[in-house]
C-alpha cells in the first residue's frame, strides 16, 4: 500500500516573497535612518507586487 500524496510543505516562492515583505516592514519600523526605512518600504513594495503577480 502506497502513502497518501501530500502536497510539498515548502512555501511556494510568491509565499517566501511575501514573507519577506514583511521582514522588511518589521525592519523599517525599528530604524531611525529615515532614508534606509523608505527604501526598505519601496523594497517592500516591489516584494509584495512580484508576489501577487506570481499567485495570480
Amino acid at each position: 500500500m502506497k502513502p497518501p500524496a501530500y502536497e510539498s510543505p515548502r512555501p511556494t516562492r510568491a509565499e517566501r516573497l511575501r514573507r519577506e515583505a514583511r521582514n522588511c516592514l518589521t525592519i523599517a519600523v525599528k530604524q531611525k535612518d529615515l532614508d534606509f526605512t523608505a527604501e526598505l518600504i519601496d523594497e517592500a513594495i516591489r516584494l509584495s507586487k512580484r508576489a501577487r503577480e506570481l499567485a495570480a
